[in-house]
């Protein structure tokens, strides 16, 4: 017996090393083939915000779903006629033991859309809900409108797309952003932004009319 806790001990420490170094493995692959499906596209990568996201997008909702917010794996350029900015967002719910940490998947375009401020959260995303999403003024399809309500049916129309995924839909500044609670994998990045893209291409178009 005198020998099972330091044996215990042994274990658990390699177990640890173990799993360190297999996360450490895995950060560095999934940074390589980030850096890859960029290049692909003909767009550039960075590990780091060098944008600064929550700051650059004042409104972006996320920032006010929790705290120590921070994006991280950014793809950033000109795709399909659309600058686009596509990244990991990071925040921690709660303090101490009841510290957890949230991660989406997120797509910001830059737009000449003179729609205003338009907020829509997803009724399959209610683990993350900010505060300000937890009274809506109506509800349009799977979204609750949060603002915006004038535009939010030409919105949703454009991002119809998306029945199959658990998005928040956010237009504010001129931004489009796109939020997603699931985490894409280097290989769907592609089909990600070719998606966004088609429904940016459709909310131009019927806002053009809305506006007409």
């Amino acid at each position: 017996m005198q020998f099972a806790f330091p044996l215990i001990l042994i274990l658990a420490l390699g177990v640890g090393i173990v799993v360190l170094m297999w996360m450490g493995w895995s950060r560095r692959h999934r940074l390589n083939m980030l850096s890859r499906k960029a290049g692909e596209m003909g767009m550039r990568f960075s590990a780091n915000d060098p944008f600064d996201m929550a700051r650059r997008h004042s409104g972006f909702i996320l920032a006010s779903a929790g705290h120590s917010g921070r994006a991280e794996n950014i793809i950033h350029g000109r795709y399909d006629g659309w600058h686009l900015r596509a990244f990991d967002y990071y925040f921690e719910v709660g303090h101490g033991s009841r510290r957890l940490s949230r991660r989406y998947s997120v797509i910001a375009a830059d737009a000449d859309l003179n729609l205003g401020d338009v907020l829509m959260w997803s009724d399959d995303d209610t683990d993350n809900v900010p505060l300000i999403a937890r009274t809506p003024t109506g509800q349009i399809g799977q979204w609750m409108v949060i603002s915006g309500m004038e535009f939010a049916k030409t919105v949703a129309d454009a991002f119809s797309d998306y029945h199959d995924q658990p998005v928040d839909l956010q237009i504010n500044n001129r931004s489009v952003i796109i939020c997603s609670p699931v985490r894409w994998k280097p290989a769907q990045l592609g089909g990600e932004l070719a998606r966004a893209v088609k429904c940016l291409h459709k909310l131009k178009k019927e806002s053009t009319h809305v506006r007409d």
